[in-house]
Order: C-alpha cells, then sequence, then structure tokens
C-alpha cells in the first residue's frame, strides 16, 4: 500500500542519518546522476568506476525490467568547477541498455555547493525514449557527519518536472571504513504515469572500503516505497561497486 500522507513520508525521511543513481526508459522516469564529485583536489581528476546491481532502481522505479545490470562509468572534473560523466550500464539478457551523458558546472560558497547542468538520458537500439533533462541542486554541509541537498529538474521529453529533498550520512569507522546512509523523499509533476505528487520515498547505505590509495570497494543495499505519483512496486536491491580516482 503506499503512503499517502506527507507528515509520514518527511517523519520517516528524518529517521536516516551516497549511492549511485540509475535510469529509466519508462513514461519518463529517465536518469543516471551518477557519482558524487571527488573530494577538493589538483585541477583535475578522474575516477573510473565499474560496478554490478541486483535491480537497476532510479527514483524509485525499476528501470532493467527485474534484471540485474553491471555497468560502467568515467568521471572527470576540471578545476573544482566542471564534472563530465560517462555511464554505461547493460542487463545480462540485454533487455536493457544505456549509454548517458552528463556535464554540469559547480561552485562552492562556504558550506553550501551549488550545481547546475545537463544529462543525456541514451537508450541504444530503442527510439523515441532518449531524453533531455536539465537540473539546479544545491547541497549543503552540516555539523557530525550530515549533508542536505535539493534538486530541481525538468525533463523535456515528458514536459515534466521532478524534484527531490535528501539527508546523508557518513560515519567513519576505522581509516579505511566508512559507512554512508542516505534518504531522499521525492516530488514530481507532469513526470509520471501515476499523477502528480510525493513520487518516492528512497534509503540507501553503502560500505566504501579503501584498498589502496585511490582504489575503493564498497557494496550497497537500497529500498524504495512507492508513492503517490507512482503506480509501480516498492523496490529493494542490493549492488557492489569498485572505483579507482587518479
Amino acid at each position: 500500500m503506499k503512503p499517502n500522507s506527507l507528515g509520514i513520508a518527511l517523519g520517516l525521511l528524518g529517521l536516516v542519518s551516497t549511492t549511485v543513481h540509475a535510469g529509466s526508459k519508462n513514461n519518463g522516469n529517465n536518469g543516471s546522476f551518477l557519482v558524487d564529485p571527488s573530494p577538493e583536489g589538483p585541477w583535475f581528476r578522474a575516477t573510473l568506476t565499474a560496478g554490478f546491481e541486483s535491480l537497476h532502481v532510479y527514483r524509485g522505479v525499476d528501470s532493467s525490467s527485474g534484471n540485474p545490470i553491471a555497468w560502467e562509468a568515467i568521471d572527470l572534473d576540471f578545476f573544482d568547477h566542471v564534472h563530465l560523466n560517462l555511464f554505461n550500464g547493460n542487463s545480462f539478457n540485454g533487455e536493457y541498455g544505456e549509454l548517458t551523458p552528463s556535464a554540469y558546472l559547480y561552485h562552492d560558497f562556504g558550506p553550501y555547493t551549488a550545481s547546475a547542468g545537463m544529462i543525456w538520458y541514451h537508450f541504444p537500439g530503442e527510439d523515441g525514449i532518449d531524453s533531455e533533462e536539465y537540473f539546479f541542486n544545491l547541497t549543503r554541509d552540516l555539523s557530525a557527519g550530515f549533508a542536505t541537498s535539493a534538486w530541481f529538474s525538468y525533463n523535456a521529453r515528458s514536459n515534466g518536472w521532478y524534484h527531490e529533498v535528501k539527508l546523508s550520512h557518513s560515519l567513519e569507522l576505522s581509516k579505511s571504513t566508512t559507512l554512508v546512509s542516505y534518504g531522499v523523499l521525492g516530488y514530481s509533476e507532469n513526470y509520471r504515469t501515476g499523477g502528480n505528487g510525493l513520487d518516492n520515498l528512497t534509503f540507501a547505505v553503502g560500505l566504501p572500503v579503501t584498498l589502496a590509495e585511490g582504489l575503493t570497494v564498497k557494496p550497497l543495499a537500497g529500498y524504495s516505497f512507492a508513492l503517490d505519483a507512482l503506480d509501480t512496486d516498492n523496490e529493494a536491491w542490493v549492488g557492489l561497486n569498485l572505483s579507482y580516482t587518479f
């Protein structure tokens, strides 16, 4: 049963203390905003990531038709202001395939980071479902390992809007291991076939472990509740990814 109370959803979100996002080719649910920006460093950084997911869930929707997927991504960061990403994901039976680039500009304002950019959701071999999304995101670092963010986006194909608020937490367990978790509450308008309103309530947890300098492995798990705007089921998934930053 779908919760239909904003109070209940916000209450659940408040219980949470950043994982990979995914794409979807269903009814404007497209998306692959992928890997969190690298920490502060030199003028250029690159991160290569490869991963496995038992189900490809994005914004509360199963986009891989119940199939596990393997995915790869490259992230390039320039001058702490420009970020480029290319994501490639495929199911093992060929039912799902995605090759999605994104780009955004960002700037730090004290504890705040503002970013704005574009994502092109591309599904090779399938006509009429590619789309562009334009977004603005504002993140604020809080105390005790917490951070919060607000995401606003417009999808050109669906002529619809998707917004979300996110609360994330990072807890260092040792010099090489960190527990990361987040909760997201989404809202959409003219974006879903199920209508407008509260979209999804998603929780996820990951355990990044540093294996060597720049090399990290992260097991993760998540669960998403379908709210008023979605006519799909709740979804659960697990994953594992390996990344190298240089």
